[in-house]
C-alpha cells in the first residue's frame, strides 16, 4: 500500500520558501523573524507563482519587490510604495498603482546612500526644478518632502558622486531609497575628480563652515593627526589663539564667546594640555558645522558663533579606526547591534608628549610635563520608524606642570540624552537632557616650604533641557520651534592647603547660580527658486539666583571697594535680578542665476556667562563670572552681507563676505586686577563697549590632483570703556584694539594628488601680530626697579608666519581588502619661524648686591624649529 503525503497541513515560511523556489526556479530573499507565527498550506508552493506571492503577502501582511524574474526580496508593507517599476517609457512609479489619481498631493521619503559601501550620505541634495523644490538629507541620510502628484525630472547631488538624473512618477506615498555613485574620469594622465555641489550658493544660510566625514580626511594634519580645532582657525574670519593656544576667535570676539557643541552639550575648555591638541577625537565625527553669523534662532547661550559636532556613521559592520603617532595613540570603535537597529560607538585617545616639551627651546618647557587621556561614546537606535534614542557620554582629564612644584589639572565631563519622535509626515520633535561639567585644580608646593602648599580649585556645573519641534506645513516653509532651559553652578575658586603640614587657611570665592530659558521659532521660506529667507526670533529670561551677595556702590563714584557702601544677602535660590533678551534673527537670499547669490543676515545675541581673564589665551588662574546685578550680560548685534559665485561646473568655490559687530556690556578689567579668590571681584572689571568688522575673501577648489583653499581676511576689534571716572577708564575712553585684533590674516591650504594613494599637503598661515600692553618708562627706587607701562594693546608682538607640510601614503584601494593602514610624515614650522608666544618680565637679583633687584624682559617661543612627527593610521 502507497501513502500519499498530506500537502494541506500548515508549515513555517522557512519549510514553505525552498519548495516555492524549486517550483519556480527563483530565489526568495526575507527575515525569518518578519514570517514568526505565520503558517501556510504547503500545497501553496503548487499554485501559479503570482497567485502564491499574493496569499503569501496578504497573510504575512508584508509585500514584495521583483527584482528580476529570478529575484524577489519581501520587505515590511512600510514601502511597499516602491516597487522599482518603470513603465514603458522608463519612468520610475512612486506609489501604489492603484492609488493613482486618487490624491492631489503625495508625500516621498526615504535615504540616498553610498552605492558602494550602502552609507548613509549627509547633506545630499534632491532637487525638482520643476516646482523649485530643493531638499537635503540629515545625518541619516534620510529626506522628506511633499509635492504635487505628477510626473516630475529628479536631480541628485552629493560632493564628490556622479549626479544622477531620472525621471519619476509620482502617484501617492512612497519611501524611495537611492544610490550614488563616486566620480572618478580617466584623462590622458589618471586624475581622480570630483563635482561640488552649489550649495554654497543656494542656501539661505551664510557665514556658515561645514565639515563632513569625508572632508575631515583631508584636512590638514597637526602633529600627525587630523585636528578640527586648528583646522578651523585655518578658514576666513576665524584665528587662532597662539601657537598652542586655546580655542580660536571668530570674528574679533573672544574665544569664551564661542558655543562649542557636542551632541547638544557644550565644551568650556575644548582643547588638551592647553592648545597641543584639540579635545575631540576626528576618528569618529561625522560633521561638522561652524555658524559665524546668521545663526539661527534655535541656537542662543554665546555672541560669537557656533560650532556643532555630530559623531557616528552609522556603520552596517564593525570598523575600527585609530592611529598611533609619536605625540599619542587613538582608538575608534563602530559596531552595529540589534540586526542594524542600533549602534555603538566607543572611542579613546592618550599621550606620551613628554618627549616634545623637553625638545622645545625653552628652559622651562623642558623642565615641564604633560599628559591627557580622553574617552567618548554614543549609542544609537532605532526605536521603530516613529521613535528614536541616543545616548552620548565624554570623558577627559588633563595634566601640566612646569614643574614638580606646580601642576595643572582639569577635565570635562559630558553626557546627553536625546529621544525624537514622528508624528506624521509634517511634524517631528527632539527631547534633549545634558550636562556639561569643568573642573581646574592648581597646586602649588615646595619640599622646602611645606607649610605654604596649597591647591586651588573651580568648577562649572551646566545642566539643560531642550525641546526642539521641527514643522513642515508645505514646500514652501520649513518650521523650527521649541524651549530651552540652562542651570548654572559655578564655584569660582577654593583655595585649600595642601597636605598635613601646610598651614594655608582655607579661602572660598562666593559660589554663583542662575537659571536660563528662552523659547525660539524661525521660519526657512522658499519664496522662489532666487529667494529665500530664514525668518526667526528667540526670547530669553535669565534670573540670577541666590544665595548672593549684592554690592551697593556710592552713586556718582568710581565703583572701587572703597565706595562699597552695602551689601544686600539673598538666600538660596532667591532672584536677584531679572534679565530679559528678545533676539530677532534674518537671513535673506537672492540668486541671480545658478552660481551667483548675494546674502544678507542679522542675529542679536545674548551672553550671561563671561571668562574674566587677563591673558589673550585660556590659563588655570581664569575664571567664568555669571551675569549679576552688577555685571549685564554681554549684546552683540551683528550685520553681515556676501557675494557667492561658482566657477567651471562647481569647482571652484569664491566669497567676499563683509560684517560689522556691536557690542554692549563688555567685561574689562582695570590695571593690576586681581582675577583669582577675589570676592570682591565686581569692583575690579569695568563696563565697556566696542565694535569689530572686517571683510573676508576665499577661494576655494574641490577638484582635480590640486585642491585646497586661499583666504584673505581683514578684520579690527575696537573697546572702550564708558565711565565718566577717570578710575573707571582705560586710555581715557578712547577706543584701544581689543586681545583680539589682528588686522591681516592669510591661509594657504594645498592638498596635492601625487598617485592615486600618495597625497602632498601644505599649510602656510600668516597673521598680524598679538596686541600687548608693554612698559615705557622704568626707574629704580630703595634698590627696586619699577616699570610704567603703556596704554592698553598699545604694541603688537611681531607678525606670525608659519608653514606645514605633510606627506602622506594613503591607505590601499582594494575594496576587500579589511586592514588598510596609512603612513603620514609631517614636519611643523618647516623654515624654524621664531613666533613668540608671549612676552613676560622676571625680576632678576644682581649679583653685586642683594638689595638691588631688576626687571628684565623675556619673549616666550613654543616652536622655535622644525618638529617632524610620523604617524600610523588604520581602519579595518
Amino acid at each position: 500500500m502507497t501513502l500519499k503525503r498530506d500537502t494541506t497541513q500548515l508549515v513555517s515560511f522557512d519549510i514553505l520558501a525552498p519548495k516555492i523556489e524549486t517550483a519556480n526556479h527563483i530565489k526568495l530573499f526575507y527575515k525569518s523573524e518578519w514570517f514568526a507565527n505565520k503558517r501556510f498550506r504547503e500545497s501553496l508552493s503548487q499554485l501559479p507563482l503570482d497567485e502564491c506571492l499574493t496569499v503569501v503577502k496578504r497573510v504575512s501582511e508584508l509585500s514584495y519587490i521583483k527584482i528580476n524574474p529570478a529575484l524577489y526580496v519581501f520587505v515590511p508593507i512600510e514601502i511597499r510604495n516602491f516597487s522599482g517599476k518603470k513603465n514603458s517609457k522608463g519612468v520610475l512609479l512612486i506609489g501604489d498603482e492603484e492609488d493613482f489619481g486618487k490624491y492631489t498631493k503625495a508625500t516621498i521619503s526615504g535615504k540616498i546612500i553610498d552605492a558602494r559601501t550602502g552609507k548613509p550620505l549627509h547633506n545630499a541634495r534632491i532637487s525638482i526644478d520643476k516646482i523649485n523644490l530643493n531638499s537635503t538629507t540629515d545625518t541619516d541620510g534620510n529626506y522628506k518632502f511633499t509635492v504635487p502628484v505628477g510626473e516630475y525630472d529628479l536631480r541628485l547631488n552629493y560632493t564628490g558622486f556622479e549626479e544622477d538624473n531620472r525621471t519619476v512618477k509620482i502617484g501617492g506615498n512612497g519611501i524611495v531609497d537611492f544610490e550614488l555613485s563616486e566620480k572618478t574620469i580617466r584623462l590622458k594622465e589618471v586624475v581622480v575628480t570630483d563635482k561640488a555641489v552649489d550649495l554654497n550658493v543656494i542656501r539661505t544660510q551664510m557665514s556658515l563652515i561645514k565639515f563632513n566625514a569625508k572632508t575631515v580626511k583631508e584636512l590638514p594634519m597637526f602633529l600627525g593627526e587630523k585636528d578640527i580645532m586648528k583646522s578651523i582657525t585655518l578658514l576666513p574670519g576665524v584665528q587662532s589663539t597662539g601657537e598652542f593656544g586655546t580655542g580660536f576667535y571668530v570674528r574679533g570676539g573672544g574665544s569664551d564667546e564661542n558655543l562649542i557643541l557636542i551632541e547638544d552639550v557644550p565644551m568650556f575648555n575644548s582643547s588638551h594640555m592647553f592648545g597641543l591638541s584639540s579635545a575631540i577625537n576626528s576618528d569618529g565625527v561625522n560633521n561638522v558645522t561652524l555658524l559665524k553669523a546668521g545663526i539661527p534662532a534655535k541656537y542662543g547661550e554665546r555672541a560669537s558663533s557656533v560650532m556643532d559636532i555630530r559623531l557616528g556613521n552609522n556603520v552596517d559592520h564593525v570598523s575600527v579606526k585609530g592611529g598611533i603617532g609619536l605625540l599619542n595613540s587613538r582608538l575608534n570603535l563602530e559596531l552595529p547591534l540589534f540586526d542594524g537597529k542600533a549602534s555603538l560607538l566607543v572611542g579613546g585617545r592618550s599621550t606620551y608628549s613628554n618627549w616634545l616639551l623637553h625638545a622645545m627651546p625653552d628652559a622651562d618647557l623642558k623642565k615641564s610635563s604633560a599628559s591627557f587621556y580622553d574617552f567618548n561614546a554614543l549609542f544609537t537606535m532605532r526605536i521603530d520608524p516613529k521613535n528614536s534614542l541616543s545616548i552620548f557620554g565624554y570623558f577627559s582629564n588633563d595634566m601640566f606642570s612646569f614643574s614638580k612644584n606646580s601642576p595643572y589639572q582639569y577635565n570635562n565631563v559630558l553626557a546627553s540624552i536625546k529621544y525624537s519622535h514622528t508624528f506624521n509626515d509634517k511634524l517631528s520633535s527632539l527631547l534633549i537632557l545634558g550636562l556639561s561639567q569643568y573642573r581646574n585644580n592648581v597646586s602649588q608646593s615646595d619640599t622646602l616650604k611645606p607649610t605654604e602648599a596649597y591647591k586651588i580649585s573651580s568648577s562649572i556645573n551646566y545642566n539643560t533641557l531642550k525641546l526642539n519641534f521641527a514643522w513642515l506645513p508645505n514646500d514652501k516653509h520649513s518650521v523650527d520651534f521649541g524651549i530651552n532651559s540652562i542651570l548654572y553652578k559655578l564655584q569660582p575658586g577654593i583655595m585649600s592647603p595642601l597636605g598635613s603640614l601646610s598651614d594655608v587657611i582655607t579661602q572660598t570665592t562666593n559660589k554663583e547660580k542662575a537659571l536660563e530659558t528662552a523659547a525660539y521659532i524661525s521660519d526657512n521660506i522658499n519664496f522662489s527658486p532666487k529667494i529665500s529667507a530664514e525668518v526667526g526670533l528667540r526670547l530669553t529670561q535669565y534670573a540670577d539666583l541666590g544665595p548672593s551677595n549684592v554690592f551697593i556702590f556710592k552713586n556718582n563714584a568710581p565703583r572701587i571697594s572703597e565706595n562699597i557702601t552695602d551689601t544686600i544677602n539673598y538666600g538660596a535660590n532667591k532672584i536677584v535680578k531679572w534679565y530679559t533678551s528678545l533676539e530677532p534673527r534674518l537671513s535673506f537670499r537672492y540668486s541671480f542665476d545658478k552660481v551667483r547669490s548675494v546674502k544678507f543676515s542679522y542675529n542679536r545675541a545674548s551672553q550671561f556667562i563671561n571668562l574674566i581673564s587677563n591673558t589673550a589665551v585660556m590659563s588655570p588662574t581664569d575664571v567664568y563670572k555669571l551675569s549679576s546685578p552688577n555685571v549685564p550680560p554681554l549684546i552683540c548685534n551683528q550685520f553681515a552681507l556676501g557675494y557667492f559665485r561658482n566657477f567651471k561646473n562647481n569647482a571652484f568655490e569664491t566669497s567676499i563676505e563683509i560684517y560689522y559687530k556691536k557690542l554692549n556690556n563688555i567685561v574689562e578689567y582695570r590695571d593690576g586686577a586681581k582675577i583669582l579668590l577675589n570676592n570682591s571681584l565686581e569692583s575690579d572689571l569695568l563696563k565697556a563697549s566696542g565694535y569689530n568688522y572686517g571683510a573676508e575673501f576665499y577661494v576655494k577648489k574641490n577638484t582635480g590632483k590640486l585642491t585646497g583653499w586661499a583666504s584673505y581676511t581683514y578684520s579690527r576689534s575696537k573697546r572702550h570703556t564708558t565711565s565718566p571716572f577717570v578710575e573707571d577708564q582705560i586710555y581715557g575712553n578712547k577706543y584701544y584694539p581689543s586681545n583680539f585684533d589682528k588686522p591681516h590674516n592669510i591661509v594657504i591650504n594645498a592638498n596635492v594628488h601625487l598617485t592615486r594613494r600618495w597625497r602632498f599637503a601644505a599649510t602656510f598661515n600668516y597673521n598680524t601680530g598679538k596686541p600687548i600692553t608693554l612698559p615705557e618708562l622704568k626707574y629704580n627706587y630703595n634698590g627696586r626697579q619699577y616699570v610704567y607701562y603703556s596704554d592698553r594693546n598699545k604694541y603688537r608682538l611681531s607678525d606670525y608666519h608659519r608653514l606645514d607640510i605633510a606627506i602622506t601614503f594613503d591607505e590601499t584601494l582594494k575594496l576587500r581588502q579589511k586592514w588598510k593602514g596609512s603612513w603620514t610624515l609631517s614636519i611643523i614650522n618647516l623654515y624654524g619661524q621664531k613666533n613668540p608666544y608671549s612676552i613676560f618680565y622676571k625680576s632678576a637679583s644682581s649679583l653685586e648686591s642683594q638689595f638691588r633687584q631688576s626687571v628684565n624682559l623675556y619673549k616666550m617661543f613654543i616652536i622655535e624649529r622644525p618638529i617632524p612627527t610620523f604617524t600610523y593610521n588604520f581602519t579595518f
